[in-house]
């Protein structure tokens, strides 16, 4: 009896993992096909999108409200039935509304999953909280592995047959554990408090944001082994939720290593010892994630309830979106947002606080066999990443067509097509196709939960065989870059007057071009005044003339090139051409820079140069992989202009 009834716990917290693995997939769609598809890229209201990710996640409260009348674990069955077929429909779907409410519904079933399979916890014992938290948290853990072993691009962009069989493997995995849970006889049930399953919530934040996210390891790092580490982290952190009292002493001490972790992730310096105290936070922060979900469902006696332990975990995946849009909405409204991880922290508190009665007997000690097993698992997933592909030497350097330097500029819309998939890899086959000398790109995104978690910068540096210089506008992991092969003898970053939702930069590289130095500025103008006075797009504008003077009068010729939301008519353009900067594309308008798609003729992508430079061979390719066309002219000397 004592032998299947252990079996049952296994093969429940197996489930559980399998299962959040499918909605975190799934998740990591919806979230970038809300913004890129029902919100355009910001022409939809922030209040509207939020709507309609609550409603998605409002979908369990009937149901745990019903849980006297329809046993949860029946509802949890037929949720994960939902989840597992919409995680396959996911995988066909080719972008568009059909990715949308694909993605939506799945989402919706797999909170229902969640929040009826907690509340089951309370009244069946096939199902043990304790278990199904450890099963959440290895999820969390098992979905970093695979997000670091695909290069942080989902199975769910990658339409290749290669996709699907990782993808029917897992959904059958689920489904068959599911049904032998489900067959295991009865035992008495080992209740969680109910309050503990606000933790879910905070879990899933954080660990998407930061501490269980590969694409943020990989970008503080500089190296696709940042991703292996924080994966290999998050694998060993579930020792730390089996056993959070040998690994943590208290659970104090546990939330208080979660706010160290935080606070370095949010304010140290990038560079110094304050750059590895940011490296090493994600993956401290996830130990302590990860040992306070364990505090938090220690077995205790209590007055749960199947309705109040589905309301308090209905509550969490709740705060999982608000969170979500109160972190990522302040871009848009232009609010700090740097409050929100702590909101998160504060909720994981009250979880961790709760109390039962006498407790229930204590989780043996880890044996040696359990962390062998875990251990074994973290260096296989850091020895496999090492051999990623990024990890390796980039391809041969792209090369230019004819004399000159070929100077390219792209949008890239956080690595989105017009279509609402993820286009890097065709976004890198469009570049190429412009044979650029010189990449500048604007809306890079390194790792935002919002955007799906993957670092697009090093995907493109990867399959252009270029350097990547990263210019970071609001936060480490949102800005403009500079692509190159050639020599850098000279970078430096410059804040540009605030205007924007997403902050402004100028990203300013020198390189050796067949033995020339030329200055190349990458920056992002920022359209709307958001009460800063004088206008700030207008100051910004004057910022980079200003950036370019002091770069010309060290004897460079200077190219200014990127997203800069004016159009050659408005009076602002001025601001650049009074200070010597000559438009490449002057000869050859109209040259609309958006997609034909977008039904606008619009020219908001430039490249400018000083004097000494003369532009020829401009292209801007009607390609729909983002909301902008990507644009490149060859700049060559101007004759007698040395002299």
């Amino acid at each position: 009896m004592f032998v299947e009834e252990r079996r049952g716990m296994r093969q429940d917290r197996l489930a559980t993992a399998v299962g959040t693995v499918l909605f975190l997939d799934a998740l990591r769609v919806f979230l970038p096909s809300l913004i890129t598809l029902f919100g355009q890229a910001g022409s939809t209201s922030p209040a509207l999108m939020g709507a309609y990710a609550l409603a998605w996640f409002l979908a369990p409260l009937p149901f745990v409200l019903l849980a006297r009348r329809v046993p949860p674990a029946a509802t949890a069955f037929a949720a994960a039935g939902l989840l597992a077929a919409g995680r396959l429909g996911l995988q066909a779907t080719d972008g568009g509304d059909a990715q949308l409410y694909a993605a939506s519904a799945t989402v919706g079933a797999g909170t229902v999953w969640l929040a009826c399979t907690a509340a089951a916890t309370a009244v069946d014992g096939r199902l043990r909280g304790a278990e199904v938290m450890v099963g959440v948290v290895a999820g969390v853990a098992a979905s970093a592995v695979v997000h670091t072993l695909v290069g942080t691009v989902d199975l769910a962009w990658r339409p290749a047959p290669v996709a699907w069989g990782p993808v029917a493997a897992a959904v059958a995995l689920f489904v068959l554990l599911l049904v032998r849970v489900h067959r295991t006889g009865p035992a008495p049930a080992r209740p969680a408090p109910p309050r503990a399953w606000l933790a879910l919530g905070p879990l899933l934040f954080l660990g998407g944001l930061y501490t269980a996210n590969p694409a943020v390891g990989q970008t503080l790092a500089e190296s696709p082994l940042g991703a292996a580490a924080v994966s290999t982290g998050a694998v060993l952190s579930v020792a730390a939720a089996l056993y959070p009292r040998a690994l943590s002493g208290r659970r104090w001490a546990a939330l208080a290593a979660l706010l160290a972790a935080l606070l370095c992730l949010g304010w140290a310096p990038s560079s110094g010892a304050g750059a590895v105290l940011s490296t090493a936070a994600p993956v401290v922060g996830q130990f302590a994630l990860a040992a306070c979900a364990g505090w938090a469902v220690r077995p205790v006696r209590s007055e749960a309830t199947a309705t109040r332990t589905g309301l308090c975990a209905s509550g969490g995946l709740l705060l999982l979106v608000v969170l979500v849009f109160a972190f990522y909405a302040a871009y848009d409204l232009y609010a700090p947002n740097g409050y929100v991880p702590f909101v998160a922290l504060a909720a994981l508190a009250a979880a961790v606080a709760s109390r039962g009665g006498a407790t229930a007997r204590p989780r043996e000690v880890p044996t040696r066999r359990a962390l062998a097993a875990t251990a074994g698992i973290g260096a296989l997933t850091l020895a496999t990443t090492a051999l990623h592909p990024l990890a390796t030497a980039p391809p041969p350097a792209v090369h230019t067509r004819g004399e000159g330097l070929r100077v390219a500029a792209y949008n890239v819309r956080m690595g989105y097509g017009m279509d609402g998939r993820l286009a890097v890899r065709e976004q890198a086959v469009a570049l190429r196709g412009l044979a650029p000398d010189v990449v500048v790109l604007s809306e890079v995104d390194r790792g935002w939960m919002l955007n799906g978690g993957h670092d697009g910068l090093s995907m493109l540096a990867a399959e252009l065989g270029m350097t990547a210089y990263w210019g970071p506008a609001d936060g480490p992991f949102w800005g403009d870059a500079v692509l190159t092969s050639l020599p850098v003898t000279r970078q430096r970053a410059h804040r540009l007057t605030p205007s924007g939702p997403t902050g402004a930069q100028a990203l300013e590289v020198t390189v050796d071009w067949e033995g020339t130095a030329v200055t190349v500025v990458s920056t992002h103008v920022q359209p709307r005044d958001y009460g800063f006075g004088d206008d700030g797009s207008r100051q910004q504008l004057r910022d980079i003339a200003r950036i370019a003077l002091d770069a010309g009068e060290r004897g460079t010729p200077v190219v200014v090139a990127g997203d800069l939301n004016v159009e050659p008519d408005n009076p602002a353009w001025a601001l650049l051409t009074e200070h010597g900067l000559a438009d490449a594309f002057d000869d050859v308008r109209p040259f609309p820079t958006l997609p034909g798609g977008t039904g606008s003729d619009q020219q908001i992508d430039h490249v400018l140069h000083t004097g000494d430079l003369q532009a020829g061979d401009p292209a801007n390719p009607d390609v729909p992989h983002s909301d902008h066309r990507p644009v490149a002219v060859t700049l060559t000397p101007v004759p007698g202009a040395a002299d």
